[in-house]
């Protein structure tokens, strides 16, 4: 029942909303020195996991693209979904530095929305690649050493 191109569909669209007003609900770049080293931090671990991943290779919603290639080396060899983090971290340094409750609940939908997606693009990636359960025993889900 939940299954498919539309709950993928549904996935992205919840995250890109919630991305969006965090964004243009708040400045965008944090003030506070150690907020603002997390929220770069960020930035950066985006960049590479893009990078990394290869644009031919990247795929906004959660399902394998046709021909794509397992990525398993560099932040990938720690961290299955290094750009999930990425987004955490940068939105969350923001909603510290500019907190309101709403903004709050938006990070919690967004970080609850993270969690269901990453899991149901597990069981995808693991349908796809062969090598994905052994991938899966050697890194961390989403925070190393902790998830």
């Amino acid at each position: 029942m939940f299954d498919g191109p539309l709950i993928a569909r549904i996935f992205v669209a919840v995250q890109l909303t919630s991305l969006a007003y965090l964004f243009f609900s708040g400045p965008w770049i944090a003030e506070n020195l150690w907020l603002l080293t997390i929220e770069v931090s960020g930035f950066f671990i985006g960049i590479i996991a893009i990078w990394q991943m290869k644009p031919g290779n990247f795929n906004v919603t959660p399902i394998p693209k046709p021909n794509g290639k397992l990525v398993t080396y560099g932040i990938y060899a720690v961290i299955r979904h290094p750009m999930y983090l990425a987004q955490l971290l940068v939105v969350g340094t923001l909603v510290i530095e500019h907190y309101s409750h709403l903004r709050l609940v938006i990070l919690l939908v967004l970080s609850v929305n993270l969690i269901f997606k990453l899991n149901y693009e597990e069981t995808h990636l693991i349908k796809y690649f062969e090598a994905y359960e052994k991938y899966r025993q050697s890194s961390w889900r989403l925070i190393p050493l902790i998830y």
